[in-house]
């Protein structure tokens, strides 16, 4: 196995675990809600369900923001693979790395 098909398969592994991770946070953030906090408003704890509710819903964009840039991350990964590809093609003038 050559360096470049080491560096392709590290890359594309990555590309692909980064991908991964950042769906399957996309799913766990489904469960966080900020409506349903568990907590309920007898006996004046109506500040209390309020603080949890802003903060479970700035948890909740905030995960939906980090998987976009992850998914960007991801993106890049495999285009800098697909460019290791292309300079294997060039180097052994074999078609696949």
């Amino acid at each position: 196995m050559s360096d470049v098909e080491i560096f392709y398969h590290a890359l594309t592994s990555a590309a692909e675990a980064v991908q991964t991770r950042s769906s399957d946070v996309v799913l766990d953030n489904a469960d966080i809600q900020g409506d349903d906090t568990g907590v309920g408003n007898p006996a004046h704890r109506a500040t209390l369900r309020l603080e949890m509710h802003r903060r479970l819903s700035a948890l909740h964009a905030a995960v939906l923001d980090r998987s976009g840039d992850a998914s960007a991350v991801a993106a890049s990964l495999s285009g800098i693979a697909s460019r290791y590809g292309d300079l294997d093609r060039e180097l052994t003038g074999r078609s696949e790395p």
